[in-house]
């Protein structure tokens, strides 16, 4: 998730579990909980690079304990604050111990097994950012801070938990309007992958995808909390695979390379954008809520001086339809 949800959660979690941590607990969990995205930092000329590298091996659970440590680096290598060294460490430890596991929840994909595996881990439970499970984490740990007591972050873990679980439940009525959908247009009979993912701010509008024939298929849902799922057809695209690539982007060792490397990064949700041919889209984000267009593109182009280019294709209008659509009745 977003940063600041990450340290907020760090926090509570040490404010809890480290009881004799004192007044700045939350702060050594809070910079655990951050640190693992300091990957953010590894940069290239290559555009892979920052989607391979962010959420890769500080994500990783065996890397836990190793950032733990180094996050609380800036404490015990200060005389001053050797007495509490072993505290920081816990607190710190036990922030970064939440990060990768909060962020497998969304739907980008975290290496958590890393280096046993290369897996994306995503399980499309919460959004990237939804307030309604970083505000009362926020106020948990303030009051917790203020009154040096673990209740307020306590609670607040629970309605985080309870919040999470509501996700889950969520995901699932969208991946079932999802099938009813492939089940209304006579896809249902062979075997298809269905998958749903949250929009950005909450877990009522969903985007969802299904593979079918060659297509893939992109469709929205709204699963109000109290009332029935309302599912929405959107677009369809044929899907791309290396055999589909024009021979100029597979006879050419960079552009086939970052052709597999988006491939794995985007669990194989990829198409041409129907509007430019050579832009590889990534449809878990659709530019529009059942569009057939990413909001991030990769454009493949061999024969050009920069044969490999990602770019953002974002504008306010996308936001807009989405805060319509959670709130539609």
């Amino acid at each position: 998730m977003d940063s600041i949800t990450q340290g907020l959660l760090g926090a509570a979690v040490a404010q809890v579990i480290v009881r004799n941590g004192g007044p700045r607990v939350w702060l050594y969990g809070a910079v655990g909980g951050m640190a693992a995205d300091l990957d953010i930092l590894i940069r290239s000329a290559d555009p892979l690079v920052a989607l391979t590298y962010h959420r890769h091996f500080t994500h990783s659970l065996l890397f836990v304990p190793v950032g733990g440590v180094l996050s609380a680096l800036p404490w015990v290598a200060r005389a001053k604050h050797r007495a509490q060294a072993k505290t920081i460490v816990a607190a710190t430890t036990v922030g970064y111990a939440t990060h990768a596991l909060l962020d497998a929840f969304t739907s980008y994909g975290t290496q958590l097994w890393w280096p046993l595996a290369n897996t994306r881990v995503a399980w499309d439970w919460i959004a990237i950012v939804d307030p309604l499970f970083s505000v009362p984490l926020a106020i948990g740990v303030v009051l917790a801070a203020r009154r040096l007591r673990a209740r307020p972050a306590a609670l607040a873990l629970a309605w985080c938990a309870v919040y999470m679980g509501l996700g889950g439940l969520q995901h699932a009525r969208a991946v079932n309007a999802a099938k009813q959908l492939a089940t209304d247009r006579g896809h249902a009979s062979g075997p298809i992958e269905i998958e749903a993912f949250p929009h950005v701010l909450s877990n009522v509008v969903w985007r969802t995808t299904y593979r079918h024939d060659g297509r893939i298929y992109a469709d929205w849902v709204r699963t109000p909390w109290f009332s029935a799922v309302q599912p929405h057809e959107g677009e369809s695209v044929a899907r791309a695979t290396e055999a589909s690539l024009p021979a100029s982007v597979r006879d050419n060792p960079a552009t086939l390379h970052a052709f597999r490397t988006f491939r794995w990064f985007a669990r194989g949700w990829i198409a041409f954008d129907p509007n430019d041919p050579s832009a590889l889209g990534d449809l878990r984000y659709g530019a529009g809520l059942g569009s057939a267009s990413s909001m991030w593109t990769l454009t493949l182009a061999p024969d050009s001086e920069e044969p490999v280019a990602f770019s953002r294709h974002t504008n306010s209008g996308q936001l807009k339809e989405r805060w319509n659509a959670i709130w539609a009745e």
